[in-house]
């Protein structure tokens, strides 16, 4: 899958729950490591962990299996 599909798979899976301040950005002149980071929050604890779980589920859904999720709950 190439990065720009992956990115609008992510994208897409963050919108159908309603991410809040989703944000996409290029770092391909900044690092080999990855092409983009997707960053995004949610209203709540557990709708922060219901963004990443359903990332997850549509990238294996698409057998997309190069990324990372990372979550950051406030308490």
């Amino acid at each position: 899958m190439e990065s720009e599909q992956l990115t609008h798979l992510i994208t897409d899976a963050l919108d159908d729950l309603k991410a809040v301040n989703t944000v996409t950005v290029d770092v391909r002149e900044l690092t080999d490591v990855t092409d983009c980071l997707v960053i995004a929050s949610g209203t709540s604890n557990r709708h922060v962990k219901s963004l990443a779980e359903n990332v997850v589920v549509k990238a294996k859904d698409h057998d997309a299996f190069q990324l990372i999720i990372v979550t950051q709950i406030k308490k």
